[in-house]
């Protein structure tokens, strides 16, 4: 295994059985300021993940040792290297073996001969498009913890009144263990659908829907409508959330649910808890504060019989 250490864009890892073509690349990235790892074979290129990971890899199909294809699919497969966007490079003139390469994981494709413009493009566009895809929840498309702490700590520096609502799912879990996680997801999604529609049906300028992962949810909008984002979104939550319910938990309006001590626990229908926390005058000093404050009624709120929404009343924000 050749390793180069020249800072610049990022790290590519090459696997590439041929000496020849892999000293070629390696020249023409590190030139445009790529740090280069190479790999002649399959079993290398999967050692070298152990040391280090990459930004972008860089794939021949043509390996001595392991198949292209199945190459690909241990490296998805493995959660250190899963989300590392894959760049198959081939001279294959084979129908099909672009699907072939997809339904593998490969995230784009580049052809040989190699052009070292197209292939800087490409590289740049894969790894761009995956930091962006890290930002996200996978989930429901929604900015996910680092946008929303950054869209947080733009309204508090900014220092304009707004309100923050945070918003979590009661008793989720015992939910995904009847029902499975396919369900689950299922049901964040049209949380995060419901959600959206409270906030155009309270007709909020520049609101903002953040899903902070797991079934937390963070809303930004003007402090004027964010109680009523928060009453409506609770309102067609309770209304339609039997609708994901099997027939018999239904009509019981409640399932059961027996844990490893043999203890059986019943749950009614799923609720919302919603802490409203409007900044107006008084800011908090972070947004961690801010966070922990939208916690701390949250907390209150699950106490609460059914969907709850609980709004700061506090004139202090920095208060606990």
């Amino acid at each position: 295994m050749d390793t180069h250490a020249t800072p610049g864009k990022g790290s590519v890892l090459i696997v590439e059985d041929s000496a020849t073509l892999r000293q070629m690349i390696t020249m023409a990235l590190e030139v445009r300021g790529y740090c280069v790892t190479s790999a002649g074979d399959g079993i290398t290129a999967l050692h070298s993940l152990g040391d280090r990971l990459p930004d972008a890899i860089l794939l021949d199909l043509n390996l001595p040792d392991i198949d292209g294809f199945e190459l690909c699919r241990r490296m998805k497969r493995d959660p250190r290297s899963r989300n590392i966007p894959i760049l198959v490079m081939t001279g294959l003139d084979q129908p099909g073996f672009e699907i072939m390469a997809i339904e593998a994981g490969a995230d784009d494709f580049i052809a040989k001969p190699v052009d070292p413009l197209v292939l800087d493009a490409r590289i740049e566009m894969v790894v761009r498009r995956t930091r962006r895809e890290r930002f996200v929840n996978a989930l429901t498309g929604l900015p996910g913890n680092a946008l929303t702490e950054e869209r947080l700590a733009f309204l508090l520096e900014r220092k304009r009144p707004f309100a923050a609502l945070f918003i979590d799912i009661d008793d989720f879990r015992p939910f995904n263990r009847r029902y499975g996680y396919g369900r689950g997801d299922l049901m964040l999604r049209h949380v995060a659908e419901l959600i959206l529609e409270s906030i155009n049906f309270a007709r909020c300028d520049d609101a903002f829907l953040g899903h902070m992962g797991a079934d937390d949810f963070v809303v930004t909008c003007e402090p004027e409508t964010a109680e009523h984002v928060a009453n409506v979104l609770t309102d067609v939550f309770d209304t339609s959330v039997m609708d994901f319910y099997e027939d018999e938990d239904r009509e019981a309006g409640y399932f059961t649910h027996t844990d490893r001590s043999g203890e059986v626990t019943k749950h009614g229908p799923l609720t919302l808890s919603v802490a409203v926390v409007p900044v107006v005058e008084n800011f908090p000093s972070s947004v961690i504060t801010l966070t922990d404050t939208g916690a701390e009624l949250l907390h209150y709120a699950r106490s609460q019989p059914g969907s709850a929404v609980v709004v700061e009343r506090r004139t202090d924000p920095n208060r606990r």
